[in-house]
């Protein structure tokens, strides 16, 4: 076996791949013939842990749009509801001048707040169940052999700002049928309650 344009003392490392029908065992026996040089083999536990963690994001990336399937019905049905209980206020609104566009940007605020501060507490409770588990995380990283370390500010700070966003517009959207719906009556059937049939 001949490395091309091998000169000792200025290659650090050679990675080699093999043909489908080459013998691992056979390289590193040629390959450890050559003065100088020494032959470590790829870890087998950093290529199954790679893996494993692939597997593992996609299945939280399917478990999380399912479970944001699931908060847009829910919003949906939480607002039919409280536009359900707020008819005749949002009658008297129109009565008094509102416009319907009004109605529905107050519904779609409402939302927004409302999840999005939810949002803002899931952020809070992650953290806090992240800090109380970090050390035996660490821990159990240095046993893999795998080292651990935290995002730098920045980028969590990004994180933080895009899942408050996101919740905010799950909220908007999933309040958006609620809102459209009650914007097409007129005032007086809001105050008489014909909305909430």
């Amino acid at each position: 076996m001949c490395l091309p344009d091998y000169q000792a003392g200025k290659v650090t490392a050679v990675l080699l791949q093999l043909a489908p029908s080459a013998r691992s065992e056979q390289v590193k026996f040629a390959v450890s013939q050559i003065a100088g040089v020494k032959v470590v083999e790829g870890n087998a536990l950093l290529t199954s842990s790679r893996q494993a963690l692939r597997s593992l994001l996609v299945g939280v990336a399917v478990f999380s749009a399912v479970v944001a399937l699931a908060v847009l019905i829910l919003v949906s049905l939480l607002f039919s509801a409280i536009v359900q209980e707020r008819t005749r206020e949002i009658g008297l609104l129109r009565a008094m001048g509102a416009r319907p566009n009004h109605i529905v940007a107050m519904v779609l605020a409402e939302a927004a707040m409302i999840t999005g501060l939810g949002g803002l507490g899931g952020i809070v409770l992650g953290f806090a169940l992240l800090l109380a588990s970090a050390r035996s995380l660490g821990f159990y990283f240095e046993s893999l052999g795998v080292p651990f370390s935290w995002p730098t500010l920045d980028v969590l700070a990004a994180i933080c700002g895009a899942v408050v966003v996101a919740s905010a517009a799950l909220g908007v959207m999933g309040a958006l049928y609620p809102a459209w719906r009650v914007r097409r009556l007129e005032p007086f059937a809001l105050i008489q309650g014909e909305g909430a049939r």
